[in-house]
């Protein structure tokens, strides 16, 4: 009985039988569209050999092994860039704080909004800022739009002025502090407490009077 090596089972570190089952299995591309006749024909691709799947192993091997690419000494990193503008940096976080959005501090100085985003998430209490500047900024719009329907209050049409008094008279209402809305409460008696109110009557004493039926009978 002949012996085998296990370098005679083994070709470039794999199994000489997974290396035989895969080989002979082969590889099959994906079936292609057909054709306008409504005919396909499938591409044959070329079967890896053992040498390939070796030349294919060592070069993975070799590439996870590299170090990574360094970065490309072109660009500079943030915090060169903020040695070179401290004051653009500076403009952005005041913007922050002072209740603008992140849009408009990249728009403003020129730094990249994914920077300035980034910025934002340490400026304390954010959030909030963001509340009450978006509040003042209302009563702003709204004083602007109460000054533009003073304006064009003769140019409006007829059929809007209701319409536009009433939302003026009941926003200046509700700015004031007046009365916006009025509830009224009603108390309706029940059915049990009107049977009670009856059942508390006093009797009333009072003579059946005869009827014409009742007369003719006796006549």
């Amino acid at each position: 009985m002949e012996v085998l090596s296990r370098r005679d089972l083994t070709v470039g570190g794999y199994p000489r039988l997974l290396l035989s089952l895969f080989l002979s299995a082969g590889y099959t591309a994906p079936m292609p569209k057909p054709n306008s006749n409504g005919q396909s024909k499938p591409k044959k691709v070329p079967r890896l050999t053992a040498n390939d799947l070796c030349a294919l192993r060592d070069f993975v091997n070799k590439r996870l092994a590299e170090p990574p690419a360094p970065q490309n000494p072109s660009t500079p990193s943030l915090s060169d860039l903020i040695e070179q503008s401290p004051d653009v940096y500076r403009f952005v976080v005041d913007l922050l704080s002072q209740g603008h959005s992140i849009q408009a501090a990249s728009a403003a100085t020129g730094v990249s909004l994914p920077i300035v985003k980034a910025a934002s998430w340490f400026v304390p209490d954010y959030r909030q800022i963001c509340k009450n500047a978006t509040a003042r900024n209302l009563a702003l719009a709204n004083l602007r739009m109460s000054e533009i329907l003073v304006e064009r209050t003769d140019s409006l049409p007829v059929d809007r002025v209701p319409f536009a008094l009433a939302v003026s008279v009941e926003k200046a209402e509700l700015l004031g502090g007046g009365i916006t809305q009025r509830t009224e409460t009603r108390q309706v008696i029940s059915r049990e407490e009107l049977q009670r109110l009856f059942e508390s009557l006093p009797r009333a004493k009072a003579r059946e009077l005869p009827t014409s039926s009742d007369s003719a009978q006796k006549s």
